[in-house]
């Protein structure tokens, strides 16, 4: 790779900076700040960094691409230390309750939303935004989530409010990326770089988590406890779906290298991952992203023979180990098959039929704007953060309950829409970013992802690329 900041003499402060902000090797530098800082409880500089780098990019930059790549890292940075999840005994639970670190939050936050908002303001000065279906369907989409659980007895601000906050995630993440980017090969590649370097940071603490736990990450039958897969900033299912999530783009960069093939060997460590992760529902995401992707990898002529000779020996590397360690691989899963059935012999699926049902009756109770987003399941609070609420565990399950026939109706709307958009002109750079919108669309039917804020950050700023569909503003902020 030639030197990223090769151009940086002679250069003004800003566009020295636009250099840095843009190079393919800025991610893995925001990776090595965020791990830092995971690593030593420094939540409240994680957050000023991860602030600091979006308003210098949404002010400086003609192309976020790079923005892109920044927010995967806002779904990594809580600490052990501070987090406010229930599944772990952190030594400062409160630290984000605190009223000096909401408001430092506050500002923080404040500052990127203004710095976006900004950016909107330069893009209707230009009128260079062009609507197309989906960018309609999505405003159709953000209405129904604010239309939530409209009609109810219950009804309550907290339904609007985060009705407002799925609108603007959904909606106004996909206009700001998709009016300010290019979809040139080099920028898919560079959101392929962003999901490497998030990659370096879920291998990493996965491996010091088995590492510093040894044993204790076994049960007395020898099986992962999956209960100890637990991090600061989410537990074994969120990990699991970062994983899934970056194995197409890496599995892409070795259709940009000659001799790419190292990545083909490095995304099937992270399928590996996946199951150490004791996700269920991300193992049947990388069971339906990874062969895609590999199957992908073999298209590009230029590194085809390589990929193909190092899929060949992987494929026949995996398949020998599975039949020798057998019995060994399934002791040590064995826990992902517990919860799974009742004492009856029924299936359970560890209590999300449980969840369907009471959707179910909040949608028959409420079938036409739905009970709203602020439900009670009565399920043990992950997160830790009472701003989230709970959910069904399965997208269509959850806009039934919570936007009823209205949302459900715009929901599918939408995915009708983005199947179009992709199928009009398919390409193996959208395809290999399809394959991971469709890893996240798959893990969403047995959880929660298409409502959390995190998740859907990334969704929205990856589907412009998916879709292939940018109308690039010349709009600059100097």
């Amino acid at each position: 790779m030639r030197n990223p900041f090769g151009q940086l003499k002679g250069k003004s402060i800003k566009d020295v900076l636009r250099i840095i902000l843009s190079s393919h090797v800025f991610p893995f530098f925001t990776a090595a700040v965020v791990m830092l800082c995971y690593y030593l409880g420094w939540d409240m500089v994680s957050i000023y960094y991860l602030a600091a780098v979006s308003v210098a990019m949404l002010l400086l930059l003609d192309d976020l691409t790079p923005f892109v790549s920044h927010l995967f890292f806002f779904s990594v940075f809580v600490s052990v230390k501070h987090t406010p999840s229930e599944m772990i005994a952190a030594p400062d639970p409160g630290y984000f309750m605190r009223a000096a670190n909401l408001a430092q939050i506050g500002v923080a936050l404040s500052l990127v939303i203004a710095a976006i908002i900004a950016r909107f303001f330069m893009l209707y000065k230009t009128k260079t935004f062009k609507p197309t279906p989906v960018f309609w369907g999505l405003c159709v989409l953000a209405g129904a989530f604010l239309l939530n659980g409209l009609g109810k007895a219950n009804y309550s601000g907290f339904d609007f409010i985060y009705g407002l906050v799925m609108a603007a995630v959904y909606l106004a993440i996909f206009v700001l990326i998709s009016a300010n980017i290019n979809l040139t090969s080099e920028n898919y590649k560079k959101i392929c770089f962003g999901f490497l370097a998030l990659s370096a940071v879920l291998v990493t603490e996965l491996a010091v988590l088995y590492i510093s736990n040894g044993r204790g990450m076994l049960d007395a039958d020898g099986e992962i406890n999956k209960e100890m897969v637990v991090f600061g900033w989410g537990v074994w299912n969120t990990i699991g779906m970062l994983f899934v999530l970056c194995v197409p783009a890496v599995m892409m960069l070795s259709t940009q290298y000659k001799y790419g093939f190292g990545f083909i060997i490095y995304a099937t460590v992270l399928a590996v991952c996946v199951f150490l992760t004791t996700s269920r529902q991300s193992m049947i995401g990388i069971a339906v992203v990874y062969p895609v992707s590999l199957l992908l990898s073999l298209i590009n002529k230029k590194s085809r023979r390589a990929n193909a000779i190092t899929a060949g020996i992987l494929i026949l590397a995996g398949a020998i180990t599975v039949i020798v360690k057998w019995n060994a691989i399934i002791k040590l899963l064995g826990s992902i098959f517990d919860n799974l059935f009742d004492e009856n012999g029924m299936f359970f699926g560890n209590g999300r039929i449980k969840l369907l049902n009471t959707a179910m009756r909040f949608f028959v109770e409420h079938p036409i704007f739905g009970a709203g987003f602020n439900l009670n399941y009565h399920e043990n609070d992950f997160t830790g953060l009472a701003f989230v609420p709970e959910f069904a565990c399965n997208t269509f399950a959850e806009l039934l309950a919570a936007c009823g026939i209205v949302g459900f109706t715009a929901y599918l709307v939408h995915r009708v829409q983005t199947f179009i958009a992709f199928a009009k002109k398919p390409t193996v750079k959208k395809a290999f970013f399809a394959a991971s919108v469709v890893g996240l669309l798959v893990i969403s039917l047995f959880d929660n992802h298409m409502f959390n804020i995190l998740p859907n950050l990334m969704y929205s700023a990856l589907l412009p690329f998916v879709l292939g569909e940018a109308t690039q503003s010349k709009a600059v902020l100097k």
